[in-house]
């Protein structure tokens, strides 16, 4: 009993360390195609199944295993908030085990062959519901591994990120059964089918991507942005400093470039911290500031983040997620906004629709209310935010340019970025402020993600981040030119708007949509053995 215990421990913190190390920006994302291996020897263990209570001793192991995945990859949200950095690793690590507890209970039941393919779909089922969720944690979706190896998955212009995820899954799987049959069953004919499928599956898509990669060309349609990176100290200074003086500083960077012809400039989330109701645009005193820097060059756009707030009189109108003020009768919505200035009198914005559980928004406000009081806002404000329900695009008619600019946690979202693609964006502004995560790989993580929506879009992105990192994506996903973390500064470059529409584009997260149907029919097929081995023992 001691021994498999301690086996048993030694195998799910190895899987965890292993999974842990795609996400730590080492550029060896590729070490997650073995990381289950170890976890997957427990799934059909002999010794572990003789066990009067097998299940729990498995779902231990496996809690082992993801506590150590999501405190290596995630410690560093502690440096925003420690409650909810814990609220994090746990309920990440508790949902992942009770997908592998699910798939082991579908294997024990039905056999091994299925049990690993419903391990497969489960996991994926598992990302794309999760990350749908008012819980959405969509970080540690398996594809996003890749982020620092793009040579080896521009395949994803096809499949997107869940398609690395099932790669990763199918693999480890491959593995697994390579492994089986060296040391248990000794099949060399098994062994030799499983390690052909396995050398198909892992080098026809790399094949496939070296030569995408070496031989893609993007179509020379520039446009020159400014990306500013202000640099400003979001626990000691963003809130403390007067915005005019901020905004002076962004503008001082900016001006270095102002006689080069520039299109757009990109400065970054929630720049400007307050200070901007949407019902009375004109007679703000930011934008004015920011039309006057525009004067010696009016065909520029000036794209800049900012809480903005919307005001409805006496309730007229008022959309779900508004407040009351008070007593007056009048109720406001705080958003997340990003906003498109130019010398004319129209300004554009986007409210950031993607909010993150428990800092812009309280998931399962029926569930969670009583956290409502203790909510740690990032961008300055308490309270749920609102958001929009179309993607809007900032159009350039002049230039014939359409740019999408997310805001900070929405770039992590493959399928919600490909719709303000099929909105029209050829372009990608990213703008965040990822300085509330200090010098950590927090940072670094956020902005490899970022490269994987290039690659599914095959848009050029700038990405503009308070504290860095602030760089030029190119269509393959590379870095082109980037700013190092904390350094004032700015990033001048032409980039190329691209028209085309990838697979992935015109059909979002499709694999995760199927991989959903086959574990519910996994699932019901479980509960109708169930229901028949229970009428079999009455007979």
């Amino acid at each position: 009993m001691k021994r498999i215990i301690n086996s048993g421990l030694a195998l799910s913190i190895l899987s965890g360390i292993l999974l842990s190390i795609g996400w730590l920006q080492l550029s060896i994302g590729w070490v997650v195609l073995f990381a289950f291996v170890p976890i997957l020897f427990l799934f059909h263990n002999k010794n572990l199944k003789k066990l009067k209570h097998k299940a729990l001793h498995f779902s231990f192991y496996a809690f082992i295993c993801f506590i150590v995945l999501n405190s290596i990859t995630t410690y560093w949200i502690y440096k925003a908030t420690i409650p909810g950095v814990i609220a994090v690793i746990l309920i990440s690590s508790a949902l992942m085990t009770i997908v592998m507890l699910i798939s082991y209970k579908v294997s024990d039941l039905i056999g091994k062959r299925i049990g690993l393919i419903v391990f497969v779909t489960n996991w994926v089922a598992f990302e794309y519901l999760f990350m749908n969720s008012q819980l959405s944690w969509p970080w540690l979706v398996l594809g996003n591994a890749f982020a620092d190896n793009v040579s080896l998955i521009q395949w994803y212009e096809f499949t997107g990120h869940f398609g690395g995820s099932i790669w990763v899954l199918v693999i480890n799987v491959l593995i697994y059964l390579v492994c089986e049959s060296v040391f248990y069953s000794k099949n060399r004919k098994i062994f030799l089918q499983n390690s052909i499928i396995l050398l198909v599956v892992f080098f026809v898509p790399i094949g496939y991507s070296l030569i995408r990669y070496y031989t893609y060309k993007e179509r020379i349609n520039p446009v020159s942005v400014v990306v500013i990176q202000p640099s400003i100290d979001p626990y000691n200074e963003k809130f403390s400093t007067p915005v005019q003086d901020q905004l002076e500083i962004i503008t001082e960077i900016a001006e270095q470039f102002s006689n080069s012809g520039i299109d757009y400039y990109l400065a970054p989330e929630t720049a400007i911290t307050y200070g901007i109701w949407e019902n009375d645009l004109q007679n703000n005193n930011y934008i004015r500031f920011i039309r006057s820097f525009l004067n010696e060059n009016p065909d520029c756009k000036f794209i800049i983040g900012a809480n903005t707030i919307m005001k409805y009189p006496k309730g007229k109108n008022k959309s779900e997620t508004a407040t009351e003020s008070g007593s007056s009768g009048d109720y406001f919505d705080i958003y997340n906004s990003s906003l498109q200035i130019d010398t004319s009198s129209v300004v554009l914005i986007y409210h950031k629709s993607k909010l993150v559980p428990g800092i812009e928004m309280l998931p399962y406000p029926k569930v969670f209310g009583f956290l409502k009081d203790i909510m740690l806002d990032l961008g300055g404000m308490t309270g749920s935010h609102g958001t929009q329900n179309e993607r809007t695009v900032f159009e350039n008619k002049k230039l014939n340019i359409s740019a999408a600019v997310p805001i900070c946690y929405e770039s992590v979202y493959g399928e919600f970025i490909t719709e303000f693609v099929s909105n029209g964006a050829n372009v990608l502004f990213i703008i965040t402020n990822d300085g509330w995560w200090g010098n950590t790989i927090g940072y670094k993580q956020h902005l490899g993600i970022s490269r994987l929506r290039a690659i599914e879009t095959r848009r050029s992105i700038a990405r503009c981040a308070n504290t860095g990192i602030s760089c030029i994506i190119d269509q393959k996903g590379d870095i082109i030119k980037s700013l190092g973390w904390w350094q004032r500064g700015a990033i001048c470059e032409n980039i190329n708007t691209n028209n085309e529409i990838t697979f992935y584009v015109k059909h979002g997260d499709y694999l995760a949509r199927m991989s959903l149907v086959v574990s519910a029919l996994s699932l019901l097929m479980s509960i109708g053995y169930l229901i028949g081995k229970k009428f079999n023992k009455r007979d």
